[in-house]
């Protein structure tokens, strides 16, 4: 059985075939279970300079939009983690080649990709990953906020003479 979608996506899709009692005891349970976004801050386990001053970036924007709540901070901050390694990386590589050589046991040279190359894409797919979970693109935006329904009804040639009668 597919997940409950919240009150708000149903009611934007039109598809909700809900009375004005239920929508209002759904509207209640999904506040219950909000979760405090009181203590969004940095962990003291996240010691790298650029992971802190990134997770201070986004966090405020996150919660400028209410899109962080406590229970995300350690996920913002593995993804932080993970763009300080990923800067790190990047920045060895280009004084580096891309291929390097190396010699088979007979001694004869063949050319492999620069190890710092997986390093770097190991750090871009967790970034990609944490970055949709929490919303950090936007397309996954789209899919965490959804606006609210449209309250004005359409307007017809009729409504011009009789109102909303």
């Amino acid at each position: 059985m597919p997940a409950k979608q919240p009150i708000s996506i149903l009611q934007y899709k039109s598809k909700s075939h809900l009375t004005k009692a239920e929508i209002e005891r759904r509207k209640a349970e999904e506040a219950a279970v909000k979760p405090k976004s009181d203590k969004v801050k940095c962990p003291s386990w996240l010691k790298d300079k650029v992971a802190r001053k990134e997770f201070k970036r986004i966090a405020a924007e996150l919660q400028e939009i209410d899109l962080i709540s406590n229970l995300d901070v350690d996920l913002l901050a593995m993804y932080c983690q993970a763009y300080a390694q990923y800067q790190k990386v990047t920045e060895e590589l280009q004084d580096q080649p891309l291929s390097i050589t190396k010699y088979d046991k007979y001694e004869r040279p063949y050319q492999v990709e620069n190890p710092l190359i997986k390093i770097q894409l190991k750090y871009s797919d967790e970034m990609k990953k944490i970055a949709s979970q929490m919303g950090l693109s936007i397309s996954s935006r789209l899919k965490l906020v959804v606006p609210q329904p449209k309250t004005d009804k359409p307007k017809n040639k009729f409504s011009e003479f009789f109102g909303n009668a």
